[in-house]
Order: structure tokens, then C-alpha cells, then sequence
């Protein structure tokens, strides 16, 4: 059974009210954004690309992800959703409330880069984010009994499992390459004995 998305009805009816958008057609746009943006893509944005300006500005599962983006990305989004500008504008609108409530919630600040502004992204289906966690957490939980350190673990996971290159990770981790490369090497000594 697919999950029904979160959005915040209240903030739409707020933003709506004072756009020229209605309350249907502004849940309609915020539901086509949301099958648009993949969350993984904004994580992967966020984290491995060194050359995005996509930032991760909050994260709170199993609900929302609040990235700041640059408005090229908007204009991404809105190409492929097709919108009018006053359309765009409100969705924009919408994103930047909620973010803000967010943040405002959770009790953190976030400062936008000039040329930003936030999207917001819900987790699509929570069932699958919280086995995904437990699934992950128990791997981790395994590898420790096989002897495994946390950097051990971390390095093994993120170049072995997730395809890193050990140098670029070294650089996200602010460690030498080699310091990951040992750290990797030692890990599959460990898991083959």
C-alpha cells in the first residue's frame, strides 16, 4: 500500500490565500514536485559532489529533508513540472514556510547562500527508511562483532558498499587517502579470517 505524502495543509491553505493559486491546484503542484525530486539525488548532490552547491540544511526522518538548492535547480524542477511563473513562485513559497518551520522547530538556524532557497523533500514510504535503518544497523552491528572499528566500518561501508573512491571520501572525512585504504585493507583481512 503506497503511503500518502506529509504536506502541511495548513501552510497551503496560508500560502494560497495570499498567491492567486488556489488551495487544489497548489497541492497538486507540491505533489507533482514532490514525484520530481528523488531524494536520494539531492542527498547525493549534497554529499559526493564536490562541485553542487545543493546543501543538506536539515534532516529530520522519518518526515522531511530540507535542502538548500540553487534556483537553477529550481528551474529544473519547474521545467519538468510545467508551471506558470505566479505558480512557481507560491510552490517556492511553500517550500521556504515549511523549511523555515522546520528549522524553527527543531531549534536550528540555517543561513541561505545568495542565489538559494529551500525544497523541501519528504521521505517517500517511512516503512522502507526505517527497515533500510534497521537493516543497515544490524550490518553495522556485525561487522563490530567481526572486530571491525568505527573507521573501519565507515570507510569500508562508504567505498566498498557505497562505490566512494577512497580519496575522495578521505577528502569529505578530511583524512589522507591512505589513512581510508588502511583502514579498508584491514577491514577485509578482518572479515576473511
Amino acid at each position: 500500500m503506497a503511503q500518502e505524502r506529509r504536506v502541511h495543509r495548513g501552510r497551503i491553505q496560508q500560502v494560497a490565500a495570499e498567491t492567486t493559486v488556489s488551495t487544489s491546484r497548489l497541492t497538486e503542484l507540491l505533489e507533482r514536485i514532490a514525484d520530481v525530486t528523488v531524494i536520494d539525488d539531492y542527498l547525493e548532490k549534497a554529499w559526493r559532489s564536490s562541485s553542487s552547491t545543493v546543501e543538506l540544511a536539515f534532516q529530520n526522518p522519518p518526515s522531511d529533508f530540507v535542502f538548500a538548492i540553487p534556483d537553477s535547480e529550481w528551474s529544473t524542477i519547474f521545467e519538468s513540472i510545467d508551471v506558470e511563473e505566479d505558480e512557481a513562485t507560491a510552490a517556492k513559497e511553500w517550500h521556504s514556510i515549511r523549511a523555515h518551520d522546520l528549522l524553527t522547530s527543531s531549534e536550528r538556524s540555517h543561513e541561505l547562500e545568495e542565489g538559494h532557497s529551500y525544497l523541501v523533500v519528504p521521505i517517500q514510504d517511512i516503512e522502507v527508511w526505517r527497515r533500510s535503518r534497521l537493516v543497515l544497523s544490524w550490518w553495522f552491528q556485525e561487522l563490530a562483532e567481526d572486530g571491525l572499528t568505527p573507521p573501519e566500518i565507515l570507510d569500508y561501508w562508504m567505498t566498498e558498499e557505497l562505490g566512494n573512491a577512497p580519496k575522495e571520501w578521505a577528502s569529505q572525512r578530511d583524512v589522507h587517502p591512505e589513512a581510508v585504504r588502511k583502514n579498508v585493507r584491514q577491514a577485509r583481512e578482518k572479515l576473511i579470517e
